[in-house]
């Protein structure tokens, strides 16, 4: 290549720590965007970029000579949404330790509902003694839709609290960490079952609406849905339906259809919903820079990709 690499970079999260450590080469040119209209004036001179899922994905078409995307989240969607991806560009997905840090996330805030975490701390700003009965996670079932390296990490946390894991993945199987992995025509099986129903399902055509009215009536009124993946995999009114008329106990939801949630939404106001703003699965700048930096020399080498999507089957 006559001319160094031009990598723009689009991140959802501070540039303060990309800056510092991503500079200019003889190699490598970098070419910070904080805009939708400084992508469009540089987006033709790309070659690779390096951009979070709020990158606007319909300027793709202006990339002209890209070759590769590197998202520094493990999701994609955004990027093959409407057909975004220009044929023959390499998408890859940052694939470094979410799992773990989703796995806390969703312990934690189970933990927050089984110990009854909030009427502790009514109690205590009313100076009040009072003990309470709490729920323990051991011996209660966790079912997890998508299996991957994130569903992993979390059965291989639940099954340390002494939860039963089950899953629910695109085809039947056995998986170390799972006691069962049932396949996309068992949810009237896998469901029933659970106490818990965690989603870490990929976004794609497929699972796009997934969760609807009739798998949420599948669940016992006792359990728990735990949405760690993307909003659009479950139908949010039918959600808030079940959760209204306590056809399901609770939920604890990181992601939505729409992001930020609405402030007119009827989730923000329900008790026994948790509402958190896509956190579960933080992007640690230093993390995700040394996995882009990774994957540009491999690159640079014509060497096979770290986290490479899948096009076809969008992730």
């Amino acid at each position: 290549m006559n001319h160094p690499l031009n990598v723009l970079v689009y991140l959802r999260e501070s540039n303060a720590r990309y800056r510092q450590r991503l500079t200019d080469s003889d190699d490598v040119r970098y070419m910070f965007c904080e805009s939708e209209d400084a992508v469009r004036q540089l987006i033709e001179q790309a070659d690779v970029i390096l951009g979070s899922i709020s990158f606007p994905a319909h300027l793709l078409s202006l990339a002209s000579q890209l070759r590769w995307i590197q998202v520094t989240g493990a999701g994609v969607d955004a990027f093959l949404a409407k057909k975004a991806l220009p044929e023959g560009v390499l998408l890859t997905r940052a694939d470094v330790a979410f799992g773990d840090q989703i796995a806390e996330y969703v312990l934690g805030h189970l933990l927050a509902i089984t110990q009854r975490l909030r009427d502790v701390h009514h109690l205590q700003r009313g100076h009040t003694w009072q003990p309470l009965t709490v729920e323990f996670l051991n011996g209660r079932t966790m079912g997890i839709a998508g299996t991957g390296s994130i569903g992993s990490a979390i059965a291989n946390c639940a099954r340390s609290m002494g939860m039963r894991v089950v899953g629910l993945a695109s085809k039947r199987g056995r998986q170390s960490e799972f006691e069962i992995v049932y396949g996309p025509d068992d949810w009237g099986t896998f469901l029933p079952q659970l106490d818990v129903l965690v989603i870490s399902l990929p976004l794609t055509d497929a699972t796009r609406g997934l969760i609807g009215a009739q798998q949420l009536s599948w669940l016992k009124p006792s359990s728990i849905l735990v949405n760690v993946a993307r909003g659009a995999i479950v139908d949010e009114r039918a959600l808030v339906d079940a959760l209204r008329h306590r056809r399901i106990r609770a939920a604890i939801l990181d992601v939505f259809a729409c992001e930020p949630l609405p402030a007119d939404s009827p989730l923000w106001a329900m008790d026994h919903v948790t509402v958190t703003s896509h956190h579960a699965g933080l992007n640690i700048p230093d993390t995700i820079i040394d996995f882009f930096l990774e994957n540009l020399t491999r690159f640079r080498f014509n060497q096979t990709l770290n986290g490479l999507v899948d096009v076809a089957r969008g992730y």
